[in-house]
């Protein structure tokens, strides 16, 4: 029996149990959703939004019919990219600075709406072009929004081309 320990052979000694094959039928997909949340976590935090890369404002198929005489109008025309031009109802034009426009924008609506307090003027109207960017619709209501805040809203007309 000594003599059978004797000649083992030393190639046998680092004998190893074959491994069992996994018979995966299905894949893990848990670290590739785990991947795709943080991306999409990364993407949200470090995009930004800017109101004023918004499209163009869509036409309307049906709308409220505010009339032009009970309403304090103005209107906006493109002037170039990202500028327009505001006028009043009798044609004069407000300032081209946006700070002193805010100011003119302000005190024109105000004069309006005080001028006809006995009369029917209750309404801000915004008559726009169609080629009139969003975010410069989006300023101006934010202008009349901040400094009318017991108005129920501003109403948007569009030129159709």
């Amino acid at each position: 029996m000594n003599d059978e320990l004797e000649t083992i052979d030393p190639e046998e000694e680092d004998f190893e149990l074959p491994r069992k094959k996994r018979e995966d039928d299905e894949m893990d997909i848990t670290p590739m959703i785990d991947i795709t949340f943080l991306l999409l976590i990364f993407f949200i935090v470090c995009s930004t939004m800017d109101p004023t890369k918004i499209g163009q404002i869509p036409e309307a198929d049906n709308g409220l019919a505010i009339s032009a005489k009970n309403s304090a109008v103005i209107f906006i025309n493109p002037a170039g990219e990202d500028r327009v031009i505001l006028s009043r109802m009798d044609g004069s034009e407000f300032s081209s600075d946006e700070d002193a426009q805010a100011s003119e924008i302000i005190e024109y609506i105000t004069s309006e709406l005080e001028r006809s307090l006995g009369a029917s003027k209750q309404h801000v109207m915004l008559f726009g072009d169609g080629e009139v960017k969003v975010g410069q619709v989006t300023r101006i209501q934010k202008i009349i929004g901040d400094a009318f805040e017991d108005l129920d809203s501003t109403y948007i007309a569009v030129k159709e081309l």
